[in-house]
């Protein structure tokens, strides 16, 4: 089998794709069955998501941890969770008549991926992204999505903490600091951001 080295990147910005994927180098390999590894099913969701196929992309990644529930140890079911969870959200954005029912799927699998991501800032900012979202789009769920959302950005901010001491003690930081400053930098954003939001809907 010759392997092949597959970038994934799916951006929660520009292009319109709600896939939360860090960017890793995923080994992977021709005559290999669809969907035999992580990384396929990551990028078959990424490709129906952008088709607008989001049914067929939540169904693609749920069925792939059903039948691996093992690869949670390495944090692969993690990830796909958070972008089942991100797709529900995006959903619930575009469908007043089940928005409720979808915002309700979102929170659930940013909650099955909760576990996956406790020590890692870039994952605890996606799903505090998607807290934020689901307390924009349900009345019922304002206020105690919000205060998750404070709740999963704090956890970063501890985390960035103990990662500036780390960086600081080391002779040349170098890129790490700078790296350090612009996570700081969006946290805040995010902080200041969901605290308005806090006392806009009267949930202080």
């Amino acid at each position: 089998m010759v392997a092949l080295v597959v970038w994934i990147a799916a951006l929660l910005h520009d292009d319109g794709s709600v896939l939360s994927i860090l960017v890793r180098e995923v080994p992977t390999y021709i005559g290999r069955a669809s969907d035999s590894t992580a990384a396929d099913v990551l990028r078959k969701m990424s490709k129906y998501e952008k088709k607008g196929r989001y049914d067929d992309a939540i169904k693609s990644g749920i069925a792939w941890t059903q039948k691996y529930p093992d690869a949670g140890s390495n944090g692969w079911n993690g990830r796909i969770y958070t972008d089942v969870s991100a797709l529900y959200w995006k959903k619930a954005s575009m469908d007043d008549e089940h928005m409720e029912e979808d915002v309700t799927q979102a929170l659930l699998y940013r909650d099955k991926a909760l576990p996956f991501s406790t020590d890692t800032m870039y994952w605890l900012q996606q799903l505090a992204a998607i807290s934020e979202h689901a307390g924009d789009l349900s009345p019922t769920q304002q206020c105690v999505q919000y205060r998750n959302a404070m709740k999963l950005l704090d956890r970063v901010n501890i985390l960035l903490t103990a990662e500036k001491e780390r960086v600081a003690r080391q002779f040349k930081p170098g890129t790490d600091c700078e790296q350090m400053k612009c996570i700081s930098e969006q946290v805040d954003t995010s902080v200041n951001r969901v605290r308005g939001k806090l006392q806009d809907s009267d949930c202080m």
